[in-house]
Formats: C-alpha cells, structure tokens, sequence
C-alpha cells in the first residue's frame, strides 16, 4: 500500500487531482442550481406554464389529485337564465322580485338574473338593501315582508316552505344541469328560476388526459348535488362535491392532504381561493382574477386544465434527469479516483498523467451537460 503515501510520490499529481475534483464539481452544481432551472423554465414557457415558485417542482411531479371549481372552470362561468317556473305568480313579477334581491351582489347567478330582468323591460321592485348569506343565498326588505333567493337548502334553514311538486319539477330540472334559484314572499316559495351555464367542450378531453396521467380529478361546486352530479357525468370527473362554501372547501383540502396524498387545485375566482390556499400547488387559470394569480404557485395562460398534466409530465422527466445527472457525475468522481489510484501505482509517474485525469474529467463534464441542454417535451 505504500503507492497510496505522498511520500517518494510526485506531489503535482495530487494537486492537479484535488484541484480538478473541485472544479468538476463545481461545475456540476452549476449545471444543476443555474443551467437547468433555466431549461425547465424555459420550457415550461413553450407550454404556457410559469412557474413561480421552482421549489414546487418536486411536487408537481408526485401530483395525485386536482380539485376544481365548477364555475368557469368546468363550465364557461357564464349562466344564463332559461326559464321561470311561478307559483302563484306571474312570471315577471317572480324574475322582477329575484332581480331587485340580486341588483348588487357580484355572483355570476345574480348577475345573469339582474341582466335578463333588464332584457325584457321589467321594472324591479323598491326594496331595502340585499343581504347574502352564506353564499346560498340572499335576503332583502319589502314593505316590511322578508324576500328571500337561493338554494332548496338556503329555504330549509330559514323555514321556508317549497311545496312538493315545485321542488320535485326543480330536482328534475337540476339533474339535467340547470341551476336552480328558488324565489320567495315571507315564509313561502313563489316559484323558481332556472339558468344554465354550459359545459365547456375541452373539459372531457382535459379530465381524460389528467387521469391517463395518474391525476384524479375532484370537481367542488356550491351547486345543489342534483346540478353538480349532471356536471360529474358530463365532464367525466371521478368526485364531485357539492354544496360547499369557501371555508368548508378549505376544509376539505386538509383533510385530504392530511392522507398524504400531493393535492392541487385550480381556479379562476376568489369564490375558490379556501381551496387554493389550503392545497399543496395552486394553479391560475388565464383569465383569473388577480387575486387568484396573485396567491398561485403556477399560472396556466391556457384556458385548459389538461395543461396541468403537461406540467406533471415535464417535472416527471425534469426530476429523472436530474437523477441521472447526479448519478453520472457520481461515477466520474469514481472514475477520477480510480485513475489517481492507477497512476499512483505506476512504478514510475508518467509525465501524461495529469492530462488524463483532466481529459477524463472533460469528459465527464460534457456528458452532463449533453444530458441537461437537449431538455424537450
């Protein structure tokens, strides 16, 4: 073993070892923290996908589960009203009455409402200042009677009474993919409005490419069960979970982190954002609310949440190259060691032996850097 000692040895050898051990690696960490963060960035652009926070990577590549909105995620998030169902009433005055509750409220149901009431001419009732309550629905003053908008479970709580065939007519309706807007006079239905918001044509091709992906898609609506579960069979979702507010949505994304399972959620509105703080990666859709760009991890400037699986793909083989490269610079180290050993072990130092090490270090160096540039998808 006396080969392995300095002593009797050339001691240019092992300065040019030691130095050229630093320098390759060096080199190599380079490679990782500086020309591969750009390549990944780079293409991720080429794909409409910014990346705000790289340390999410990782993440992205073991994403199991995508919870989404309905509105204007699923659907376009444009309702429109398609019918009014009167009890008692007329039409007009059931679409006047839901009009004035709705005049004010920033919902896109509300909106839809307020708009159709204005097409047809109607003139909206004087009535106090409209109340939401817990994102199901609203409540306003007329002449000292309470007027009440909102979901069959909003009704139930307040006490007010949907007769049978009304709300047995409504469930049909809502199984069929209408929204339902329920309208009442005091403690009694008066009838209900129905408003479509239409599926949008890429959402079953998306959820089909997501699944192939290994990514379960979880839909959570503020819907009634009947509507959100027509939204389930249509888009080809695997869950969907149904009338929730923002914070029980927030709720529901703990619980499933809490299995261990890596959880994202995207969206466009603020009407989500429970979801989109609680999860492990949030995701902006185009045309998000500031707000909700603002707090994702991810923007997506496509309007297709199949671009979701995209990126789960690039981190996938962004995270196996970079296994590789770790790997193969493992080997030149050996490789580097290996050669010192055989040279040291030479009766006497050739003059060349430097250069081999030097030659077998560029080597080195070249395939890692031919095994990180040529990064496409």
């Amino acid at each position: 073993m006396d080969y392995l000692l300095l002593e009797g040895q050339p001691f240019r050898i092992y300065i040019i070892f030691a130095a050229i051990l630093v320098i390759f690696n060096l080199l190599n960490l380079g490679l990782q923290k500086i020309l591969f963060p750009w390549q990944v960035r780079r293409l991720l652009r080429k794909w409409k996908i910014v990346l705000k926070n790289r340390q999410k990577l990782p993440l992205l590549s073991q994403l199991q589960e995508l919870v989404v909105n309905l509105s204007g995620t699923i659907s376009y998030g444009v309702p429109q009203v398609t019918d009014i169902y009167p009890n008692g009433i007329s039409s007009a005055r059931l679409l006047a009455l839901a009009a004035a509750i709705e005049t004010g409220i920033h919902h896109p149901i509300a909106e839809a409402i307020v708009e159709e009431a204005h097409v047809r001419g109607l003139e909206l009732p004087e009535i106090s200042t409209s109340n939401p309550v817990n994102g199901r629905g609203a409540e306003a003053l007329m002449n000292r009677q309470t007027l009440s908008v909102g979901s069959a479970d909003f009704f139930q709580e307040q006490g007010i009474d949907i007769p049978a065939e009304i709300y047995t007519k409504a469930d049909q309706l809502a199984y069929k993919g209408h929204i339902i807007v329920f309208v009442a006079i005091g403690k009694f239905c008066r009838g209900f409005i129905t408003l479509q918001d239409k599926l949008k044509r890429s959402i079953p091709g998306d959820i089909s490419f997501l699944q192939e992906t290994g990514i379960k898609v979880t839909i959570m609506s503020g819907s009634n069960r009947s509507t959100a579960k027509s939204y389930l069979k249509a888009s080809g979702a695997d869950v969907v979970r149904s009338q929730l507010s923002n914070l029980e949505k927030a709720k529901e994304m703990l619980l499933k982190q809490a299995t261990g399972q890596v959880v994202a959620a995207a969206g466009r509105t603020s009407k989500f954002e429970g979801a989109l703080r609680s999860c492990d990666i949030s995701f902006a859709l185009e045309y998000a609310q500031q707000s909700v760009k603002d707090m994702a991890d991810v923007l997506i400037h496509t309007n297709s949440i199949g671009t979701i699986a995209t990126a789960k793909n690039i981190a996938i083989m962004v995270k196996k190259r970079q296994r590789t490269s770790w790997i193969m610079a493992l080997l030149v180290n050996v490789l580097l060691l290996l050669s010192l050993l055989f040279l040291c072990n030479l009766d006497s130092m050739p003059n060349y032996g430097g250069l081999v090490l030097i030659g077998l270090s560029l080597v080195g160096f070249v395939v890692l850097l031919a095994n990180q540039i040529p990064l496409r998808y």
